[in-house]
């Protein structure tokens, strides 16, 4: 279990005219955004803590500050992004659900101990855009329902306890936000708030009487 995976966010290859060319995309010109954490509204941290983490996020646009603008100017200028997984063995087993601006996927780490079993799992809301946390709170977990945890860092992943899970569902209703539910395989079904910010739902966009 000593190996170390990630989730991608990749462009589809397109030529002058627009047309897809399905060429093959090299990770060297991905955007590396590993250990880029959001602090809620607009300011950008680097967690050099972390041995995969990225290179810090550069002042784009020259106005002094280094903002979420400049993170999406930075992964817009490459071929996509990749997270590297925080865990020794996490691995994505099943689909992400995109709804709005939001890619949502669960992850599963496996018990360090051959003759275990269960292993838990995880759940995480990123920027389809960046591949880290938006510029304000999405996943809706901690205890003030704020998506900020205390440290005020936009929470991207909780742990939804023991057992396998794949593919998450999001169901949206009339009221605004979502809810996310992942069941595991210890058949608890676990529901998590969810903000979505971008288009979620169809409707009108204008109306004129003639």
């Amino acid at each position: 279990m000593d190996y170390q995976n990630s989730f991608y966010g990749i462009k589809e290859p397109v030529d002058a005219n627009g047309t897809l060319t399905y060429g093959t995309v090299n990770k060297n010109d991905l955007r590396n955004v590993t250990g880029i954490e959001i602090e809620d509204y607009n300011t950008l941290s680097l967690n050099t803590s972390n041995p995969l983490h990225g290179a810090a996020v550069s002042d784009q646009d020259g106005d002094g500050n280094v903002t979420f603008s400049d993170l999406e100017a930075e992964v817009q200028a490459k071929d996509g992004w990749y997270l590297n997984f925080d865990e020794t063995g996490e691995r994505n087993l099943g689909q992400a659900a995109v709804l709005g601006d939001i890619v949502t996927f669960s992850t599963f780490v496996p018990n360090n101990d051959l003759c275990a079993y269960e292993g838990r799992s995880y759940l995480y809301s990123l920027y389809y855009k960046t591949g880290t946390g938006y510029w304000e709170g999405v996943l809706k977990a901690d205890v003030n329902g704020t998506g900020i945890g205390p440290d005020n860092k936009v929470i991207t992943k909780i742990d939804i306890g023991k057992g396998y899970s794949e593919t998450p569902n999001i169901h949206t209703g009339r009221e605004a936000g979502s809810k996310s539910f992942v069941q595991t395989s210890t058949g608890a079904i676990i529901g998590i708030e969810q903000a979505n910010p971008g288009i979620t739902k169809s409707g009108k966009t204008s109306w004129r009487e003639r």
